[in-house]
């Protein structure tokens, strides 16, 4: 497993700290962490198509399921050896068979090439992804933090981290995206940090507190 060692006095930290105060208050809790990182490019877009629209627990079972049933050989060939049958049983739905279906095509054909793709800039790179059906903003997004090491990514349409900024910050349901855009301009361009912080706080239970100042006055 690859993984990214993020240490609170990096320089990229020390930065967010210093321009979002909130937010150093939940790295200031959190300290450390660790990022388990996905460099296998088909690996891991096929893993956040499994993964849409669907509950992390659900997710990890499927793609468990499926990683066993290629012998964890992610290969455009061996994935497209199981038969549409198959993948319905491991848990995918139609649409996400397609999908599936559809990157392989496009990695097969050379429409769509890794090595290529991970010299673009973010914008370019999300604008490759995003041409392929299955592949919407937050797929794209998720890829080029996990797979591409970018560091300037906040993925706005993911729920869990409008619900970590929602409590973070204390704004309103309604307004958690607006929030998350403004986190995504404070934070450049170490946005993909800030993001697995949120991450971290959902991942340790902390939002059933709460505040942050409620949690750090303990």
């Amino acid at each position: 497993m690859t993984t990214q060692y993020i240490n609170i006095q990096d320089y990229a930290v020390q930065e967010l700290m210093q321009q979002d105060p909130t937010l150093a208050k939940l790295i200031q809790h959190i300290g450390n962490i660790e990022i388990h990182l996905r460099p296998d490019p088909l690996k891991s877009l096929i893993r956040s198509i499994i993964g849409q629209q669907i509950t992390v627990k659900a997710a990890a079972a499927i793609f468990q399921r499926f990683s066993i049933a290629i012998h964890d050989i992610w290969s455009v060939q061996v994935i497209s050896n199981l038969s549409e049958t198959e993948m319905r049983n491991l848990g995918l739905s139609k649409s996400k068979i397609s999908y599936v279906q559809n990157l392989l095509s496009h990695v097969e054909q050379n429409k769509l090439d890794f090595t290529a793709l991970s010299r673009l800039n973010d914008s370019d790179a999300k604008h490759a992804l995003t041409e392929i059906k299955g592949i919407g903003q937050w797929t794209a997004e998720v890829f080029l933090m996990f797979t591409l090491q970018r560091q300037n990514v906040l993925p706005i349409y993911d729920v869990g981290l409008q619900k970590a900024a929602q409590w973070l910050y204390q704004t309103s349901t309604l307004e958690r995206k607006k929030q998350l855009k403004l986190c995504r301009e404070r934070w450049s361009p170490y946005a993909s940090i800030g993001a697995f912080y949120l991450w971290k706080a959902i991942h340790q239970n902390l939002l059933s507190y709460d505040s942050i100042d409620s949690l750090t006055n303990e």
